[in-house]
């Protein structure tokens, strides 16, 4: 499991782009493959998918206000969430979403 503070000293994102559309109670999350840090590669597929993750959008609030990290936060028509964050505020979204992977339970990853 990668914690925040170990996530901290990779290297920087300059930009992360995530799309997360509701698949059951679980996110399937899409990102942008040229702002993966190296730290994240590991819970995509080829095709820079994840899934089944547990997200928590009012966790991901919290994150980006205790560490001032502007981002966007979009919600389409049909409940899916696109996410982009530049510069500081890539690379701590980028530690969310790694404590989001290594926390949340992954059916069939065991």
């Amino acid at each position: 499991m990668i914690d925040r503070s170990q996530a901290e000293q990779r290297e920087p994102a300059d930009e992360l782009s995530l799309y997360c559309s509701l698949v059951g109670d679980a996110w399937r999350v899409h990102v942008r493959p040229a702002g993966v840090p190296r730290y994240l590669r590991a819970f995509f597929d080829m095709h820079y998918e994840a899934y089944p993750v547990l997200l928590d959008f009012d966790d991901l609030e919290r994150h980006m206000s205790s560490n001032d990290a502007p981002y966007e936060k979009h919600v389409t028509k049909t409940a899916s969430v696109e996410l982009l964050a530049q510069g500081r505020a890539a690379e701590a979204l980028a530690v969310w979403l790694s404590t989001a992977f290594s926390s949340g339970v992954r059916p069939g990853k065991r």
